[in-house]
């Protein structure tokens, strides 16, 4: 006996977008004759949350009790039977064929837990496929959101059912183009200063030396470079989305030794994107007499893609004016591989997803050789990729989250084998017509 999910290509895809037709077979191949009651196929999706941790015990031990916090989300459930009996079948392959339509929306809400999640109550787009561990020495977090379909084959005892899952990724997309990038301001902070004997116009003499060390006078102070540098970058894009880049500094003066206009000369700027993912669990307690309230919290960020910006060592102009490195920066283009797609932001009620990105320039004073090493993280936000040929065949959203067969809209009535319509089968090697036996 062998019992297989066979699905039809899609554009020679392995994922699904939401709102896309799944379709396949059920290929259930019987080598003698036995027993089934029914056969049906269910799609179905869930949030899971996971969160494991070890409480300290005295002095310090890890080895106290540990408390876990386990929380599953149901988020729709189809089923489609395929076969009703019961009958006894001969040997012989049945191959039957399902559809399910994936949903945009669902509808549900946190069951048995008051504790407010990332989003309120209520119709939320569907999230897309996602695993993400963060094991550290004190907790084991998992957040996982699984779509699968189950194929089920039924004897009618408890013994001899059959059962095979295939699991089913899934993203998203945008209906509506992305917005025109638009260039913000991010300042880098702390703001560079960096004080030196080397931007003295001459060494001071011993006499100066010791009136430095014993007065305040302004005028023996130590020079020093100080300026306010931005980035120019937008605060949301799509992967395949285009934009320009810009970077400008802003000199100050802080002591009346500092240069009143240094040159400054930008060498380097890297962008790198990371994930933050943050989820919650509803608590429970095991390993140990008591339970603890609350749910537990648990984020983690990982290094997804990165890119160095190519231009030549740039002159600053002092005075905030902007300086553009490059116009065609592409998320798309930040991976060696071909096959990594990102995915966007998003939010369910216990698994929260979105973005950084951390930018790293180097700014050099050439007099000196000096380099200025800038850094600063900007919030940004990863849009789905518009695709507009899905977009237009989009089906309508299923926001029930019950379980639904595909022959709601005759009656109910089952596919089924009735004394009247079930099909023979022939032995090839009598070539007697058989037939179906009623249990």
């Amino acid at each position: 006996m062998s019992l297989s999910i066979e699905l039809e290509e899609h554009d020679g895809r392995k994922h699904f977008y939401l709102g896309e037709a799944i379709r396949g077979r059920v290929v259930f191949k019987l080598p003698k004759q036995r027993k089934i009651a029914f056969a049906s196929i269910t799609f179905r999706g869930k949030i899971d949350t996971e969160y494991v941790e070890s409480r300290r015990g005295k002095a310090g031990s890890t080895h106290g009790p540990r408390v876990r916090a386990h929380e599953v989300l149901r988020l729709f459930e189809y089923t489609e039977n395929l076969f009703r009996g019961p009958f006894d079948v001969p040997p012989q392959t049945f191959s039957w064929p399902f559809t399910f339509t994936i949903p945009t929306h669902v509808e549900h809400a946190r069951v048995g837990n008051r504790s407010p999640g990332f989003i309120p109550d209520g119709i939320s787009p569907l999230p897309p496929t996602l695993s993400w561990e963060d094991f550290t020495f004190t907790h084991d977090a998992r957040a996982r959101i699984k779509y699968k379909l189950v194929a089920h084959i039924d004897s009618g005892g408890l013994f001899k059912n059959e059962d095979i899952e295939l699991s089913i990724p899934i993203s998203r997309f945008s209906t509506v183009p992305p917005p025109y990038p638009q260039l913000v301001k991010h300042e880098f902070i702390p703001s560079p200063c960096w004080s030196s004997r080397e931007l003295r116009d001459q060494p001071h003499s011993l006499k100066q030396k010791f009136r430095h060390l014993t007065s305040n006078d302004p005028e023996l102070k130590t020079p020093c470079i100080a300026f306010k540098a931005w980035v120019h970058f937008p605060l949301q894009l799509a992967p395949d989305q285009k934009t320009a880049i810009a970077f400008s500094i802003q000199h100050h003066r802080v002591t009346p030794n500092d240069p009143e206009a240094p040159e400054l000369v930008l060498d380097a700027l890297r962008l790198s994107l990371y994930s933050r993912t943050a989820m919650t669990a509803a608590n429970t307690a095991f390993g140990s007499s008591f339970s603890l309230t609350g749910d537990r919290y648990c984020q983690g960020s990982q290094h997804e893609a990165g890119t160095t910006i190519s231009f030549k060592p740039t002159r600053l102009d002092l005075e905030g004016k902007e300086v553009y490195l490059s116009d065609s920066i592409c998320l798309a283009d930040w991976t060696a591989s071909p096959h990594m797609s990102f995915m966007g932001d998003f939010e369910t009620y216990t698994i929260m997803r979105g973005h950084r990105i951390r930018v790293e320039a180097d700014v050099r004073h050439p007099a000196t050789g000096h380099v200025f090493q800038l850094r600063t993280e900007i919030r940004f936000e990863v849009l789905d990729e518009y695709m507009p040929e899905l977009a237009s065949g989009m089906a309508i959203p299923r926001a029930d989250g019950g379980t639904v067969t595909r022959y709601e809209d005759i009656d109910n009535e089952l596919p089924a084998y009735h004394e009247d319509v079930r099909p023979p089968e022939v032995d090839s090697s009598t070539g007697k017509v058989e037939v179906l036996t009623k249990s």
